[in-house]
């Protein structure tokens, strides 16, 4: 389970990066991007920083999904219907495994 949300936490890490890169280009007046969807984009990885938060232990028995019965098992490294869900839009990435889709 380490190893996808080990790979969750990178891409957000990314996203975080890219996000910055375009950010400083607003503000040096050197990119005509929308700094509100640069806004959102940070929000949206807080979203998922801190879902990946309250769902990191899920799948080990101590997680909230574990308690209603929507973990999966262990050796597919996906925790939750939650997790897996936050690594959607990552699954054309280098390192994205086939078996952690939902």
């Amino acid at each position: 389970m380490d190893r996808f949300a080990d790979f969750l936490r990178r891409q957000i890490d990314i996203d975080l990066e890219l996000l910055r890169w375009v950010r400083e280009d607003a503000e040096a007046g050197s990119e005509r991007g929308c700094y509100v969807s640069v806004i959102r984009g940070f929000r949206e990885c807080e979203l998922k920083t801190r879902l990946l938060r309250a769902h990191q232990w899920c799948g080990s028995g101590a997680g909230p999904c574990d308690q209603v019965g929507d973990a999966f098992p262990p050796e597919d490294e996906r925790g939750c219907t939650t997790r897996a869900l936050l690594g959607l839009p990552y699954s054309d990435r280098p390192g994205y495994a086939k078996r952690w889709r939902p």
